[in-house]
């Protein structure tokens, strides 16, 4: 009796390992729609598909980092799952303050010169924006995930692939800077046509924003790269 229970034991584990899918991949591209019918690819867009990947899938990735750099924060965009530290150096030759308002996430680094580096763990989901007190026009995101969440930043040219996803139906995310966030439903299976997203940015418009203590930046003077 002993060994008809191993035996059927055995077939059940055989049929469930013959009847599971193979991983899926996702690939695509993303565009922005523009004023006049115009289009461009989202460079920068992220696309995410939530709880699709064990907690252990990212344990080989490399620690994420923000540069200042010609006064721009390098990258634009950086996505991270929850819990992650992210650094902040300096590599440019005058000083820096990357700071957030992001409610849940508020946090200052402190004036730092070059070759000096910060740090800060996210902790909370959601969209982080972060700024640098004294250049006004120094502005990024940081997208925090959950840990199982699968995810990819656009390249340049717009372009996306995501692998080891779960076969079958799938709600995918999307989000870019100008063309907002959006939602599909896409089942994923073998011969899955590429994903061809495009957002409207027609009603994108750069809004200013506040330094640190909630105020105005002051003018530009020649001086400024002093810092």
């Amino acid at each position: 009796m002993r060994a008809l229970a191993v035996a059927a034991a055995a077939v059940l584990i055989a049929m469930r390992f013959a009847g599971a899918a193979e991983p899926a991949e996702l690939a695509g591209t993303l565009r922005l729609a523009l004023p006049g019918g115009r289009s461009v690819p989202a460079a920068d867009g992220v696309v995410w598909v939530a709880g699709a990947l064990p907690r252990a899938a990212r344990s080989s990735e490399q620690p994420p980092a923000v540069a200042s750099r010609g006064k721009r924060f390098d990258p634009h965009v950086l996505v991270v799952t929850k819990g992650t530290t992210v650094s902040f150096p300096n590599v440019d030759s005058i000083f820096h303050n990357a700071f957030s308002r992001t409610p849940g996430t508020e946090f200052d680094l402190g004036l730092y010169r070059r070759g000096a580096s910060r740090a800060y763990t996210f902790r909370s989901p959601g969209l982080v924006h972060l700024y640098c007190n004294i250049h006004a026009e120094m502005a990024a995101y940081v997208l925090v995930l959950e840990p199982e969440d699968a995810f990819a930043v656009a390249d340049g040219s717009g372009s996306f692939r995501l692998s080891g996803l779960p076969a079958g139906p799938v709600t995918v995310h999307v989000w870019s800077e100008k063309g907002g966030e959006k939602e599909l439903a896409v089942d994923l299976g073998p011969g899955a046509a590429p994903l061809e997203v495009v957002l409207d940015a027609s009603g994108f418009r750069p809004t200013a924003h506040k330094n640190k203590y909630g105020r105005d930046y002051p003018p530009a003077t020649q001086g400024v790269d002093r810092y």
